[in-house]
């Protein structure tokens, strides 16, 4: 897509030393305006607007792109852990729309927040809305789905 920031990247826009990882689905950068050292950037290489647009191929492609990139930023930089983090539209937080996640060293005495405290929910209001979800599935009622998951 000629507008898109992150294909003029995998088209040579890209300052190539910012590059990390690569392979024949994706491609994984620093990012230029980094949470953290290391924060690096994880896309497929076709363009796809977000996660609701992507294949699950080059969906499970990403992922896997983004486990490759964490374990080098282990090694090379040994932070204490990552957040992951993938925005999809404006309510989301998206702010280039190519599918990309973030893989974010993280370090005890880093400036980085949560973007929500956890809180309890209503049990009820839980079970209702996974059987909305379970109703556009097809799962049914979702009796069985538990041995499913683990499978």
């Amino acid at each position: 897509m000629r507008d898109c920031d992150f294909c003029n990247t995998t088209g040579g826009g890209i300052d190539e030393r910012l590059i990390v990882y690569a392979d024949g689905q994706t491609l994984a950068f620093l990012d230029t305006s980094p949470a953290s050292p290391g924060h690096t950037l994880v896309i497929p290489r076709a363009h796809y607007a977000n996660l609701l647009d992507v294949s699950e191929e080059d969906a499970a492609a990403v992922m896997v792109s983004a486990a490759r990139v964490a374990r080098l930023l282990q090694e090379a930089l040994a932070p204490k852990g990552f957040t992951l983090l993938q925005a999809n539209e404006v309510a989301g937080w998206q702010g280039i729309f190519h599918l990309h996640v973030h893989v974010i060293p993280r370090w005890d005495e880093d400036e980085l927040q949560s973007p929500w405290w956890p809180q309890k929910a209503d049990r009820q209001e839980l079970r209702r809305t996974a059987a909305e979800i379970r109703a556009i599935s097809g799962a049914g009622d979702g009796v069985g789905l538990e041995a499913q998951a683990h499978t």
